[in-house]
């Protein structure tokens, strides 16, 4: 299990004022919808915003017992015509089939998931109802293939990929889908630039070396190398009908408090680089970053996305909800509320997003952005020793966005607003 991390992030349109940018800050910052539950009173969304990898105190523990606190209990209803993209930290899905690489501390058959909490991962999935799920925390295309036939049956994720991230513990990104993939692909052999002042490891080719599925191989070395991805992202392309195609990296950057942000920063240039490869070949390219970054918004890994041209999903919101946000005489109770609704971990941080490249932003359904809430095991848990209820289904929240394929029409939704169909034109990527 992976400790507590970070808050949602922000990205804001270029075209605002000063003033409305420094209040846009201020108030976005607290800006998550409504709970599940009502807020206990004691705790600002501000002190809960600070994360273990963003410097300030730890906010206060509320005293909330096992409930629905964080996300919405339902999914919004699917626009016409609209695909449903998400991702989802199932934490340690492990199945009941030892794997004899893993022993001692790291003996998989000691985190393989029970019957109650694999029900309850999949009323989560049931419920999010998503055609594009990208997860973290798989121990295998084995283990999925089990949890989807056993527990997922009907719901009509026929394409299904998941291959070796080079991780120590033995987990890695996948993905479950309605719709065919191809080329999935990891890097695990890739090293990448430290900015902590690390070498490169030796026996280690520079530049990027990706594994295909029937090569990529556990990558050995130090748990905490910063020479290479602690877990290897998972790259796919999904083709939906009409020729659209879409490109997705699934991501689990390192984990831990600021003595590892070098870390963190160093794969996350690399995730860049490759995204703009793509984008050198396809400017308008639909490409997605997904996953658990492991950083919080004020951090240097989310301002590198930013800087880089990804825009954020967040910003697909509720419209109501920004307008709140924004608002400086929104009650303190409210922002509480609107903070909660877009948590997505249980530790009341937000750190798993949906970052999109300029072109794939253009079909976003405004509005369809939302977290999807499930069992929190109360405020007095301890995940390092206690047992979680039952019910629970896993540490993380999914964060999902709506997309309408439209390749070639005119786009009304993003800041270039409506154009042409001769000025949007594009070719799948």
């Amino acid at each position: 299990m992976v400790g507590p991390r970070g808050t949602l992030p922000l990205m804001l349109p270029s075209n605002w004022s000063v003033v409305a940018l420094a209040a846009f800050i201020v108030c976005s910052s607290l800006a998550q919808s409504q709970p599940a539950q009502p807020p206990t009173q004691g705790s600002s969304p501000a002190a809960q915003g600070a994360g273990t990898e963003d410097k300030g105190a730890r906010p206060p523990k509320r005293q909330r017992e096992a409930g629905m606190h964080y996300g919405l209990q339902q999914a919004p209803p699917k626009a016409q015509g609209a695909v449903r993209l998400a991702c989802y930290n199932l934490q340690n899905l492990f199945d009941h089939v030892d794997d004899p690489k893993l022993s001692g501390e790291w003996e998989d058959l000691k985190l393989a998931v029970n019957d109650d909490r694999a029900k309850s991962l999949a009323a989560v999935i049931r419920r999010l109802d998503a055609d594009i799920l990208c997860l973290e925390e798989i121990e295998s295309k084995e283990a999925l293939t089990w949890f989807r036939d056993t527990y997922l049956q009907g719901l009509g994720y026929d394409h299904i990929e998941s291959i070796d991230a080079g991780y120590y513990r033995g987990v890695e990104q996948s993905v479950l889908s309605r719709f065919p993939i191809s080329s999935p692909t990891v890097f695990v052999g890739t090293v990448l630039d430290t900015r902590g002042g690390g070498k490169k490891m030796e026996g280690k080719p520079a530049g990027d070396k990706p594994d295909s599925k029937e090569n990529a191989k556990e990558a050995g070395g130090a748990p905490d190398d910063p020479t290479k991805f602690q877990r290897s992202p998972l790259a796919f392309d999904v083709q939906l009908p009409g020729g659209y195609a879409l490109t997705a990296f699934v991501i689990h950057h390192k984990a831990g408090g600021e003595k590892f942000n070098d870390h963190r920063e160093a794969e996350a240039a690399k995730i860049i680089e490759f995204v703009k490869q793509r984008l050198e070949k396809d400017p308008q390219a639909n490409i997605v970053v997904v996953g658990d970054f492991n950083a919080t918004p004020l951090s240097d890994v989310r301002r590198m996305y930013k800087d880089a041209g990804m825009q954020n999903g967040y910003d697909f919101r509720n419209g109501d909800d920004q307008a709140a946000g924004r608002n400086r005489s929104t009650p303190e109770a409210q922002k509480q509320q609107l903070y909660d609704r877009y948590t997505t971990h249980e530790s009341g941080r937000s750190i798993d997003y949906i970052l999109l490249s300029s072109g794939f932003a253009d079909e976003i359904v405004p509005g369809s952005f939302f977290v999807l809430s499930s069992l929190h095991p109360g405020d007095s848990y301890d995940w390092r020793k206690d047992t979680p209820p039952s019910g629970y289904a896993s540490d993380h929240y999914p964060v999902a966005l709506d997309f309408i394929p439209r390749e070639g029409a005119a786009k009304t939704n993003s800041k270039r607003g409506a154009q042409s169909e001769a000025q949007t034109g594009r070719r799948s990527s």
